[in-house]
């Protein structure tokens, strides 16, 4: 038993102690699956959403009718989430050494992040299309302050927490390119709070490109690394 305990142990520090290539690749993934989020939001699930255009009974008949573009597009919303835990595993553990609390908080934030987010998205995708009018809308409220809110606040805190802990390896461009970011989820997570369509628009369209730019340079930055000058091993 305790050699079954001591070889699960090492596997558990396997994960947590990639290796810079490993975690770029991590990168590429989240990078790409939250490009085609992007695309998904603005193709198959715009409709469906609240925006100035967009009544509730034009909604509610949309995510009746067309239950196929709104399960894909919370389909892919549900690889772009994962993909952004998986990016998130492996920067933790480049900086578990030297940051070993903010980089565990941050894993907490991310994994709870993704529970608030899989069940919004799951309510928007099972429950409310099922519900009359008045019903649909208390969902969809509810499904956009776990989203907008509480998942999105969530994997802002991890994302700055772990900028925080790699700022001494980061470039500093990547350091700088983080803080629009991470603005970005705190602006969207403060328009959800309050119920601002319009502010919830903006602060998604600077979030969506700025996070998926700076995942793909930061994957090319982890490509060019030597494990020798790389702070995981100092």
């Amino acid at each position: 038993m305790e050699n079954e305990n001591a070889t699960m142990s090492q596997e558990v520090w396997a994960v947590l102690d990639p290796s810079p290539r490993a975690v770029a690749r991590a990168a590429f993934l989240a990078s790409a699956l939250n490009l085609a989020a992007a695309l998904a939001l603005l193709v198959a699930l715009q409709p469906g959403l609240p925006s100035s255009s967009n009544g509730i009974l034009g909604r509610l008949d949309y995510v009746r009718g067309q239950t196929v573009f709104w399960w894909s597009g919370w389909l892919l919303w549900h690889a772009a989430a994962l993909g952004l835990l998986g990016f998130y595993v492996g920067l933790a553990g480049l900086w578990r050494r030297q940051a070993p609390i903010r980089c565990g908080l941050a894993l907490l934030c991310a994994a709870a992040g993704l529970a608030a987010d899989l069940s919004a998205e799951a309510l928007y995708m099972g429950l409310a299309p099922r519900l009359g009018v008045e019903g649909f809308g208390l969902a969809e409220a509810a499904a956009g302050l776990l989203t907008g809110y509480v998942g999105n606040g969530l994997y802002t805190v991890a994302g700055a927490l772990l900028t925080w802990a790699g700022a001494p390896n980061l470039p500093k461009y990547l350091v700088a390119l983080a803080i629009p970011v991470w603005l970005a989820g705190s602006a969207l997570a403060a328009a959800t709070l309050l119920d601002s369509v319009g502010g919830q628009f903006w602060s998604t369209a600077v979030l969506m490109p700025t996070f998926v730019v700076w995942t793909a340079l930061t994957r090319r930055w982890l490509l060019q690394v030597r494990g020798g000058d790389y702070g995981r091993v100092r």
